[in-house]
């Protein structure tokens, strides 16, 4: 049986765009400059763009945990930065105005999920030493077997196989599952008292991941509910960026 080995987060997308150069750019033809696509490109574009590279050179955190916190500060400072940078082409300011509130928005988001991620952190430590109990009377188990009947043992094994395999992240469906399988077990008659004492420990071991699944599932929804914040910062970037003349990426 295996559990995740690392936190399971909703991932973040983040599309960071340098307006100041760098990024590659499709020539423009003669038709474009009829067609009017050729517009100018604000001059403010570097300025904007600097700060974006920040928030792509931020130091890393150290861990899940650590990492939201280094986002959260990176996002809002992100925004405090936008704010204040001076910028007098119209439609420009306008955009990075709402880049700059959709960033500061996000940031307050990240700043929500910290219990979240710091309870999820827990759970994950739970977990791995709930795996290392269940292997451990699983041990114990086979070796009581080993002295056992074998007949009962192996009609045991059989059934033993039955084990749900835990990975990815349905960790609700994961913990039903464990129940099920728990129950099934309970009903079958062990006559063999040593077996019979072994095998309940071991169910019984495998019960205590079920609660830590079920609220690991409800903190794992909670951290999705930052997403679509973090699609519309990536929406606003790529609005930015083609405004300055920078093919947006996907």
């Amino acid at each position: 049986m295996r559990t995740r080995s690392g936190l399971v987060l909703a991932p973040f997308f983040f599309l960071l765009v340098a307006c100041g150069g760098g990024a590659a750019q499709d020539p423009k033809t003669s038709a474009d400059a009829a067609s009017g696509e050729d517009k100018a490109r604000p001059a403010e574009c570097e300025a904007v763009g600097k700060h974006l590279v920040a928030l792509e050179d931020r130091p890393k955190g150290k861990g899940p945990a650590d990492e939201m916190r280094s986002l959260t500060g990176a996002f809002l400072r992100l925004a405090d930065d936008l704010k204040k940078e001076p910028i007098a082409t119209p439609d420009f300011k306008e955009a990075v105005a709402e880049l700059a509130a959709q960033a500061e928005s996000f940031g307050n988001q990240l700043k929500s999920m910290g219990p979240i991620v710091d309870e999820m952190e827990q759970i994950k430590g739970q977990l791995s030493a709930w795996e290392k109990k269940v292997t451990s009377t699983a041990n114990a188990f086979d070796a009581t077997c080993n002295n056992g009947p074998q007949a009962e043992c192996e009609a045991l094994g059989v059934e033993l196989q039955k084990v749900p395999r835990i990975e990815g992240e349905k960790f609700a469906e994961h913990a039903a599952a464990i129940e099920k399988f728990i129950a099934a077990m309970e009903k079958l008659q062990v006559k063999d008292a040593k077996v019979k004492s072994s095998l309940t420990a071991m169910l019984g071991a495998l019960k205590e991941g079920v609660p830590p699944m079920r609220r690991f599932a409800v903190l794992l929804a909670e951290s999705k509910k930052v997403d679509p914040a973090g699609e519309e910062f990536k929406a606003k970037v790529n609005h930015v960026a083609a405004m300055c003349g920078v093919k947006p990426e996907e």
